[in-house]
């Protein structure tokens, strides 16, 4: 019978009837995660984005814990977070995300978590022929495999806090925008980082009826402590396809980031081309806004027109530049 009515509304009036529709098929349903007087839970907390996430939510009256694997740098990040917070209760936890044991110990001493951020990763851009593959097994190690160990270390304190507290909690995972598009010299990171969308996307399914919210986050390339030796390692050929990928700082990406979290979004992109690649990516993925979701299916079309517009200048660049280089030979 619903979906009978669903149906005779985009028949009578197409853009409110679909937007009747998608209010009803919106799942899960839209909620708002608080961080006042919460526990928020970040690991790669000591730099970056990671910090800069940790310090704004302490601002918002968060209590916060940050885990890293250097004690030195965790000391010095916990006194930038007081200094720019007010608060003294910043924990901080040193571990190595690899290693299942101690983060199951880091956790178990922070206390029940209601806002769990894995933040952690690591970036070596290589052609897959070139690269060595213990490094490739270190990416999938902490960038993957590390997820892993943070959501089921945290996953059953969170679901009886919530319960307690009867409030959302929220799981929030840093993946990248070659986590929605793969790119020559990303081809193990890409692995590593589209790994997250399909873990994300069945977690999602998993918690519902916990009231706790998935959120995917998806920054470009970010002015953080290691993105300068990053960029050095870059193929030259990839550097002439994402060069024109603009950076951002890593306090505007804590905030997109801070913002979809409390919003509860499942896709955060944090600028205009991540919007897009969004709407371009969004497959199956879950979407509680109506309005997004009204934005995906419009716009959906016409930005796999765009995606083939790039495949063909990223495909025309490469075969130029193969071209160019055996003519110098």
């Amino acid at each position: 019978m619903a979906m009978a009515l669903l149906a005779l509304l985009l028949l009578l009036v197409p853009p409110v009837g679909l937007l009747a529709a998608l209010a009803f098929l919106a799942r899960p349903r839209a909620a708002r995660v608080p961080l006042k007087g919460r526990h928020v839970f970040i690991t790669g907390g000591s730099s970056g984005i990671g910090l800069a996430m940790a310090t704004a939510a302490a601002r918002e009256g968060a209590r916060v814990s940050i885990l890293a694997r250097n004690p030195a740098r965790l000391e010095e990040a916990r006194a930038a977070i007081q200094r720019d917070s007010g608060r003294d209760d910043v924990g901080v936890h040193a571990a190595d995300v690899r290693d299942a044991d101690a983060v199951a110990r880091a956790l178990k001493e922070a206390g029940p978590v209601d806002v769990l951020v894995c933040n952690h990763g690591v970036f070596v851009p290589q052609e897959l022929e070139k690269q060595d593959i213990e490094e490739i097994k270190w990416m999938v190690d902490i960038n993957l495999m590390g997820t892993f160990h943070l959501i089921k270390a945290a996953l059953p304190a969170m679901k009886a806090r919530t319960r307690e507290t009867r409030l959302p909690g929220s799981i929030a995972i840093m993946s990248s925008q070659a986590g929605q598009v793969g790119i020559y010299g990303y081809t193990a990171y890409s692995a590593s980082k589209f790994a997250l969308r399909g873990l994300g996307e069945a977690l999602q399914h998993e918690v519902v009826t916990d009231n706790i919210h998935v959120s995917l986050i998806f920054p470009p390339d970010t002015e953080t402590p290691g993105f300068e030796q990053e960029h050095k390692r870059r193929p030259e050929l990839t550097n002439i396809m994402a060069g024109s990928s603009g950076g951002m700082k890593a306090s505007d990406v804590a905030k997109k980031a801070l913002d979809g979290i409390k919003s509860g979004r499942f896709i955060v992109p944090c600028n205009f081309e991540g919007a897009l690649l969004a709407v371009a990516t969004a497959g199956l993925s879950p979407q509680s806004s109506p309005i997004i979701a009204f934005l995906e299916v419009i716009g959906g079309g016409l930005m796999r027109f765009a995606a083939l517009c790039f495949q063909w200048n990223w495909f025309s660049t490469i075969e130029s530049y193969y071209a160019k280089n055996k003519k110098g030979e």
